[in-house]
């Protein structure tokens, strides 16, 4: 009986995909293509055309493509014999079509001001650039030209990028290893925006001037007590120092206020609290409170007249709030649907779960904001992120 043989692999691959008779004849036209002649295993029913398809695009083979093409006509080698056709020349293998040079190079390198990272193909790794690029404090995307994804010179990017390479075992160019030491050194030199008291006067070390214009016109530097109150609401810390005097001399419930934005605490547990929250009010000027009862039982209301008895407003229904200086607390137990002007210097809330356009527009205005309640669950803010009063 007479046997195949034929010079290319691409020839054995169209016969095994049923393109060609053993003979080599084509067996295909623009309307219908020929069937494998072979029994093939299940997995390899979607790669054999596959690569059928590639050789008749004219598209040659990478060399994982020729290598995986050379071990499908060996393991078919029985069948490929019954119908007379001889693989030998595989053995030595010959390509129609040059093989195709892939760059497989997984590295990481800076240019300029941009960071650069290649790999080959991978879902998986596209996928966690494309989930770093929603965080990324600084622009990541792919260019489609170079083949690269492109950073933004930033620390964030510069931390993740360096961390992403070393985890998957890319090549970590000496320049990304450069910026990756300096930003090291830079974090072991202290750096704070922070109160303190220098030589007996109040400053801010390391702020923007902007900051220090901003202290001038709304707080000054003469009053401590209305500094440390808005430190969690301009971005800076306040002394280990200046914390333990306060805590000596006003508690640990005031500096909380003071140190905080947001706070929830018990209400069934806590004792005092809206006397200490009108003196924390009186000594920051907090004022006017907002205090918002939700669940009616008047509890808030009742407390604070204790403290305000002349000097509660009560919104209701009211579409406006009273331009009163004299008024200490708005008191509601229902959020509006107006428009705020201004801003909340303290608000209260009996509810900690609070969802809706008018309900968010309030925490959104308020510089501080109280909840009476165990669990707090804001569209900013889980539970576990407020800090406990107490």
């Amino acid at each position: 009986m007479a046997q195949f043989s034929h010079p290319h692999v691409e020839d054995y691959i169209e016969i095994i995909a049923g393109y060609r008779e053993p003979s080599g004849k084509q067996n295909y036209s623009i309307f219908s293509v020929g069937e494998s002649p072979l029994s093939l295993a299940r997995y390899d029913m979607k790669i054999v055309p596959s690569l059928a398809e590639q050789i008749m695009a004219g598209k040659g083979f990478t060399d994982k493509q020729a290598a995986l093409a050379v071990s499908l006509i060996i393991k078919y080698e029985r069948q490929l014999n019954k119908l007379s056709i001889d693989i030998g020349p595989v053995k030595t293998p010959h390509y129609r079509i040059p093989l195709r040079s892939i760059d497989r190079e997984s590295r990481v390198w800076v240019e300029g001001d941009t960071i650069n990272l290649k790999f080959p193909y991978d879902t998986k790794l596209i996928d966690l650039v494309r989930t770093a690029s929603k965080d990324s404090k600084g622009s990541i995307r792919f260019n489609r030209e170079r083949r690269v994804q492109e950073l933004a010179l930033t620390e964030w990017n510069v931390n993740w990028v360096y961390t992403f390479a070393r985890v998957n075992n890319f090549t970590i160019d000496p320049s990304v290893e450069t910026v990756m030491q300096s930003l090291l050194a830079v974090e072991q030199i202290p750096y704070a925006i922070e109160l303190a008291y220098d030589d007996g006067v109040l400053s801010i070390s390391n702020a923007a001037d902007s900051l220090i214009e901003y202290v001038n016109s709304n707080v000054g530097f003469d009053d401590l007590l209305k500094l440390i109150d808005h430190a969690p609401i301009l971005g800076y810390t306040v002394s280990s120092t200046i914390r333990d005097t306060v805590v000596e001399q006003c508690g640990t419930r005031f500096w909380s206020l003071c140190a905080n934005r947001e706070l929830k605490v018990d209400p069934q547990t806590s004792h005092d609290l809206v006397k200490d929250l009108a003196a924390y009010a009186e000594q920051t000027n907090r004022f006017p409170i907002y205090v918002y009862e939700a669940d009616l039982t008047d509890r808030l209301l009742n407390e604070f007249a204790k403290h305000f008895p002349d000097k509660i407003f009560k919104l209701g229904n009211q579409k406006t709030i009273p331009d009163d200086p004299t008024i200490k607390v708005i008191y509601t137990n229902k959020i509006p649907r107006t428009a705020l002007t201004g801003r909340i210097p303290l608000l209260v809330s009996s509810a900690g779960m609070l969802h809706g356009g008018d309900r968010q527009i309030w925490i959104q205005t308020a510089e501080k904001i109280v909840y009476f309640a165990k669990d707090v669950y804001t569209k900013n803010s889980k539970g576990p992120e407020v800090c406990k009063l107490d």
